[in-house]
């Protein structure tokens, strides 16, 4: 069963029905399912959204044939993909997302409920987007063949929302860990959210390699620390670091003579420049490339990780970059 068939199991019968009659290859191509209280139902193909007609079409315009979502059809969606049960999934509630068992990440927004300031969960659910998981297995062959032949360096993997960043990663676990280069690399995979190394819908977890350890639920920062001490890893693959807490423990493990594949997300390449955590995890002097994934096609361009510190030092106010960009002559 593919990701999408495992989501239409919620989806209900008008929704499943019509999708039956869409031409596979278009479902084939679906990352993005987006459905919102009384609006259409849409979906999402390479970055472009469209309405699903009853008939099974897909129209870049709403037409008195699409389908529509009322609020009670929302609410009912949201307790199925909770598996009906809330507060089992309360701590991820609050961060704005549900994973489900096959490693699909349904983001939710809605009205924020805090307490003392921080936010202890989410009422009032008006919009869900559900992101379909893949494997694309030998999708990292063309990264490995260029950097990890005679090296094993450490790299971002930068790019857009769904411009398939965990896909990459996740492959690259498993070829790294699985005999690249006649190499069978000890990997570490700290999968927080569930995503990398999720459950398939059989209940087995999807395949990241013969000689990989996964971490699964456990904050980044967290399982960083841990494997770095209790697992001995080659290489540690994790995805979305986005908090200083997570460089503070990455910065550790380098210290431990680990390397990375992670990743960031960036609006445009011009963010590389401007993204705080970038500027972090360069400043640790560990990175040799940044991946930069290029659209929805797994096509990537290979950039020089120093040399997008030294722009930053030189563009962006040297102080920004405090003493590390002593490293370079900016002037």
């Amino acid at each position: 069963m593919s990701g999408l068939d495992y989501i239409r199991t919620f989806l209900g019968e008008e929704i499943d029905a019509a999708l039956s009659l869409a031409d596979k290859d278009i479902l084939s191509r679906i990352c993005e399912i987006r459905i919102r209280k009384d609006s259409y139902f849409m979906i999402v193909i390479k970055n472009t959204s469209y309405f699903l007609t009853k008939d099974g079409e897909f129209a870049e315009h709403p037409t008195h044939h699409s389908i529509k979502t009322p609020a009670a059809y929302l609410d009912k969606l949201f307790l199925k993909l909770c598996d009906f049960s809330v507060y089992a999934n309360a701590d991820n509630i609050k961060r704005g997302f549900v994973t489900l068992k096959n490693g699909a990440r349904v983001g939710i927004a809605g009205t924020a409920v805090t307490k003392n300031g921080e936010i202890i969960s989410v009422r009032d659910i008006v919009s869900l987007n559900i992101r379909i998981p893949r494997e694309v297995r030998g999708c990292s062959i063309g990264v490995l063949n260029f950097l990890y032949v005679n090296a094993f360096p450490s790299v971002i993997v930068a790019g857009a929302p769904s411009s398939g960043k965990t896909t990459l990663l996740r492959d690259m676990a498993y070829q790294l860990s699985s005999g690249f280069s006649d190499r069978f690399r000890k990997v570490a995979v700290v999968d927080e959210r569930g995503e990398l190394a999720g459950k398939t819908v059989d209940g087995e977890y999807l395949d990241v390699g013969i000689n990989t350890d996964v971490l699964t639920s456990f904050q980044k920062a967290e399982g960083i620390e841990i494997a770095t001490r209790t697992l001995s890893p080659e290489m540690i693959i994790c995805d979305e670091v986005s908090r200083k807490s997570e460089v503070a423990a990455i910065s550790e493990a380098f210290a431990a003579g680990i390397s990375f594949a992670l990743s960031v997300h960036i609006g445009s390449k011009e963010d590389l420049y401007r993204k705080e955590i970038l500027r972090d995890l360069l400043g640790t002097g560990e990175f040799s490339y940044i991946v930069l994934l290029l659209g929805n096609t797994y096509k990537t361009e290979i950039m020089d990780a120093e040399e997008v510190y030294r722009e930053i030092c030189r563009t962006y106010r040297r102080d920004i970059c405090d003493e590390r960009c002593g490293r370079f002559d900016v002037r």
